[in-house]
């Protein structure tokens, strides 16, 4: 396992704890569907499905029309993790680009 794929299987961890913690997110989220592309530049590509609340797994490769599609490289995918970059500076200067509509993306917040 590579340290983006750790990285990546924490952070659907967490998120599935999260929302098994908090019923009002857990409501939001059920019966819903979206696909997430992870676009590592230089590097693999990982999607994941988060599906009625909850996010199984990801996987290696390309997803078709992804409802969201996540561009950066791994080390600021660290840098991001370990909190020594903060999300809104990594958008700011480009180190990180997050694609979708404005619904989505607002949900998306909500795996951090």
């Amino acid at each position: 396992m590579t340290v983006v794929e750790a990285l990546l299987q924490e952070a659907i961890d967490r998120f599935n704890r999260k929302v098994e913690e908090d019923p009002e997110l857990k409501r939001e989220l059920t019966g819903m569907r979206k696909t997430v592309q992870l676009e590592l530049e230089g590097s693999d590509w990982y999607y994941f499905v988060l599906e009625d609340a909850r996010v199984g797994g990801y996987q290696k490769g390309r997803v078709d029309a992804p409802d969201i599609r996540v561009i950066s490289t791994a080390e600021v995918l660290r840098q991001l993790w370990t909190k020594e970059l903060r999300p809104m500076k990594a958008i700011a200067t480009r180190k990180l680009q997050v694609k979708g509509s404005i619904d989505d993306l607002l949900r998306f917040k909500k795996f951090f």
